[in-house]
């Protein structure tokens, strides 16, 4: 998958004070160990949280029936998990749950242009 630039609004965690948007970049696609689908984005720049820098940021369509390609192709609104501190994802196509926390609800837009 080509990197294509995003827009992603956080409305949760309610106390999140950084860049809101966030421009963000696709990575690709990976699945959780139970073979959940999530879109895989990597910030232009780390924002520093109370607790660690977020670099990359793991996202997951919030209402059933909603497909992964409504997160990495249109809009939708998105569950968000934080990649922890001293983990990367690759995009090799999975991930750990130790890799992960979730962090709060937002939506993701494809940017123009």
């Amino acid at each position: 998958m080509t990197q294509t630039k995003h827009i992603l609004e956080i409305y949760e965690p309610y106390d999140y004070t950084g860049p809101n948007p966030m421009v963000v970049a696709g990575v690709s696609t990976a699945l959780d160990p139970t073979g959940v689908e999530y879109f895989l984005l990597q910030l232009a720049e780390p924002v520093d949280l109370a607790d660690a820098q977020l670099e990359q940021i793991l996202v997951k369509p919030r209402y059933n029936g909603d497909k992964i390609d409504r997160a990495t192709c249109s809009s939708c609104t998105v569950i968000i998990s934080r990649v922890m501190p001293g983990h990367h994802v690759n995009g090799s196509g999975h991930f750990e749950f130790e890799q992960v926390h979730h962090w709060g609800v937002g939506k993701i837009t494809v940017a123009p242009g």
